[in-house]
């Protein structure tokens, strides 16, 4: 026991509170000192070796014990000695990053990627920020010295790097040298900073300037050098005479260095061209404020977020692959380097295409996705002077629609559902080759694999891919991780506690985390499945019987393999006995369970779960793929009715739809996307991480809409004809093997109603 008598008068407000701050940590600190392991032992009842193995992670200690030790540390104050640990140990899992500032937005967003990308990886970052002062840059070298790190990642102001391999025990190869090189450094990674000058210098030409203002970080940087050179070397090579003012200039002082380009009232800049949106800024206000003219173009470098800014013209530079360069290089994996971002610029979205104030109806489905087009259709009318009219219908009454479109000259654009694109493409479609949209540039945002099952029928392009999607496996990869969890789990089944890779094991897992089979679970459920629709009772079962190595197109029948099949409803009767059964005819409820925390695993359609909203879960959510590792593809394309004559209007919006800034902006506000460019969005992708696994999972994904690449399925009839079976045998109508028969029975009947 502390006894301590405190006498603060006439002590101010602010220093009062800092000093009990302080007091606080330093007893807390005190009192973890004096608890000894012996200590936790004696209360806990255990032996001193268990009370070692709980604190550190280590050893087959029963669930018990576990609760008994971490109990006992928590009302004795005990902290685990940290630093101690490390001695002892030697290197540990954490990563020191050393930066000028986190203002500048090239710094930020490495830190931001960094951060979170790390920490999935287990590693302990610190961060230390050095304003551009070599003396706290060595400070904090002799501060990292005592803490052994993996690894250490450094802009460095230094312009000898000597300090980090004379001061630091680390592996050379493991201090990365970030945007600049001080001499000897071993191991630096930048952008291709060489390749943006060119790229600006260019566009410059093409727009025959020749007044041009520099504003450039400060001259130490290589990256500034680099971009300098890139530039400059442009303009020589070509032989382009240009008038030339570079400013260097730090964050300390770039705003004032900003309004030394319109000191001369005389001057006037054709255009400026800046290394940062900050510095564009500047350039914005000082123009405003120190200058009578308007202000020149500005052309700088930035991230690859499309935030519009009237009058800059913005070319992206993908900070996340620089972060992504450095994690591989921490965990020895092979990158090249330096890393070249195909630069684009953010361009205006005004359509080339000559067009009359016109409206053109499109159908859509009722979804998130189309709410998003809805929020951005005044900026279509004023880049192309287009009214649009959506239609919003479900997906069965799309279908319907499609099937008796004759019927509906009004309809000038639809959605298809990728499960059907094949069946209605040439006989409700117009050939995209036909109008005078930018299909090229369309197209080019997509991997080759959408572009051929979302867009193209017969090498004929009849679609642009709107909304492609797939099935994910999503998890509370906090109550995976927990370690209580994990052993309860290993008790349990004697195996350990992992994402599921296959269904015999998400069966079980849902079975551990669902209360009633298990009180001790920490969530109410393990999973759930929706039941109120046949087709999405279908999508469940196919999924699992794809899993199994099940095809639906036989030679030349569609049925179901008998015996795969069979097995396949053995587990899914397992699943349906131990997952929360919801009666909805959407998977939004599925969604909605998980985002309230009720359930541990969900299955669904990426689209879908990029509804979820609460930065709770998002934070706690991880991200697989489903077991088995076939996925059902989803979602669909855009096409132009036959049936239409308003071939500009649908090129215009066509044009303006699918441009990477409108692009960029829809995956900002629905965080749904597979196109290439914005796959690579740092911001974005910590939003919604699973964006990267869900690209990479589309050339697993499976939807059997083609029979011998000659006939075409009407895939969404023939899954409600599974479905309905399904539903007859979840209220025991028939036994398994009938509702195998039967099903297949009456896809025998209706073949040529199902082919085309």
């Amino acid at each position: 026991m502390i006894g301590l008598v405190i006498i603060c008068d006439n002590l101010p407000p602010a220093m009062l509170y800092n000093f009990m701050i302080s007091l606080n940590i330093l007893l807390s600190h005190s009192i973890s000192a004096m608890t000894t392991i012996k200590d936790i032992a004696k209360m806990a009842g255990v032996s001193h070796g268990t009370v070692s193995n709980v604190l550190n992670g280590r050893g087959n200690v029963s669930v018990k014990k576990i609760k008994l030790v971490e109990e006992a540390a928590q009302k004795l104050g005990y902290q685990l000695n940290v630093q101690a640990k490390i001695l002892k140990e030697g290197v540990a899992n954490s990563v020191s990053i050393i930066l000028p500032n986190i203002i500048i937005e090239q710094f930020s967003h490495l830190y931001n990627k960094l951060f979170f990308s790390l920490n999935e990886l287990g590693y302990e970052t610190t961060i230390y920020l050095t304003y551009d002062s070599a003396e706290l840059e060595l400070q904090f070298i002799q501060k990292i010295a005592t803490k052994r790190d993996s690894a250490i990642i450094v802009v460095s102001c230094l312009e000898n790097a000597n300090a980090y391999y004379q001061n630091l025990s680390i592996a050379p190869e493991k201090i990365i040298f970030v945007y600049n090189r001080p001499k000897f450094a071993e191991k630096f990674v930048s952008l291709d900073y060489k390749n943006a000058g060119e790229t600006i210098a260019k566009t410059i030409m093409d727009k025959h300037f020749i007044n041009i203002g520099l504003l450039l970080d400060h001259k130490k940087y290589t990256y500034t050098q680099t971009f300098k050179k890139g530039l400059l070397n442009t303009f020589k090579h070509a032989d382009y005479d240009i008038n030339l003012n570079i400013e260097f200039t730090s964050n300390s002082i770039g705003y004032s260095k900003a309004y030394n380009f319109f000191s001369n009232h005389d001057v006037k800049y054709d255009a400026i061209i800046t290394t940062g949106i900050e510095k564009a800024d500047y350039i914005i206000n000082a123009s405003y404020f120190g200058s009578q003219q308007s202000c020149p173009p500005i052309y700088t470098l930035g991230n690859t977020s499309c935030m519009y800014r009237d009058n800059i013209h913005q070319y992206q530079m993908h900070y996340s692959l620089l972060s992504q360069c450095i994690i591989d290089l921490i965990e020895g994996k092979k990158t090249k380097l330096p890393i070249n971002t195909n630069y684009r610029q953010l361009f205006d979205t005004h359509s080339d295409i000559s067009v009359e104030k016109q409206a053109i109806n499109v159908l859509m489905l009722s979804s998130p996705i189309t709410e998003t087009v809805k929020k951005l259709l005044p900026h279509c009318y004023k880049m192309t002077g287009i009214t649009v009219n959506l239609i919003t219908k479900s997906i069965d009454e799309i279908h319907e629609i499609l099937h008796n479109l004759a019927d509906h000259p009004e309809i000038d654009v639809s959605w298809v559902d990728v499960a059907c694109f094949p069946w209605f493409a040439r006989s409700r479609f117009k050939p995209l080759t036909e109008l005078k949209l930018n299909l090229d540039q369309s197209l080019s945002q997509y991997s080759t694999y959408i572009i051929e099952r979302f867009s193209y029928f017969n090498n004929v392009p009849y679609a642009l891919p709107f909304d492609p999607s797939i099935q994910m496996l999503f998890y509370r990869k906090d109550i995976f991780n927990d370690s209580l969890v994990k052993r309860c789990y290993f008790e349990r089944y004697r195996q350990p506690l992992v994402v599921p890779t296959d269904f015999r094991e998400f069966n079980q897992l849902t079975e551990f985390f669902n209360q009633y089979f298990n009180p001790d679970s920490p969530i109410k459920f393990g999973s759930c499945i929706t039941l109120g629709k046949p087709e999405l009772l279908a999508s469940e079962f196919l999924l699992r019987y794809y899993a199994n190595g099940g095809r639906l197109v036989q030679g030349t029948t569609i049925e179901l393999d008998k015996m795969i099949a069979s097995i396949t409803l053995h587990e899914f009767e397992q699943f349906l006995y131990v997952a929360e059964n919801l009666n909805s005819d959407w998977w939004g409820e599925s969604v909605k369970q998980f985002e309230d925390g009720n359930i541990a695993m969900l299955i669904v359609y990426m689209n879908l779960f990029s509804c979820v909203l609460n930065p709770e879960i998002l934070h706690l959510t991880g991200y697989a793929a489903v077991p088995g590792d076939k996925p059902l593809l989803g979602g669909g394309s855009l096409c132009m009715s036959k049936y239409s004559d308003k071939d500009n209007a649908v090129s215009a919006f066509f044009d303006w739809l699918f441009s990477p800034v409108i692009n960029e902006q829809m995956a900002w506000l629905n965080g749904s996307t597979v196109t290439d460019s914005i796959s690579m969005g740092q911001q974005l992708m910590n939003n919604y991480p699973w964006l990267k696994l869900n690209k990479a999972n589309y050339f697993s994904g499976v939807r059997e809409n083609v029979m011998d690449k000659e006939f075409y399925l009407d895939l969404p009839r023939i899954e409600k004809i599974i479905g309905h079976h399904l539903l007859l045998w979840t209220k025991q109508q028939y036994s398994s093997d009938q509702t195998i028969d039967n099903l297949n029975l009456e896809l025998l009947l209706k073949t040529k109603q199902l082919l085309n």
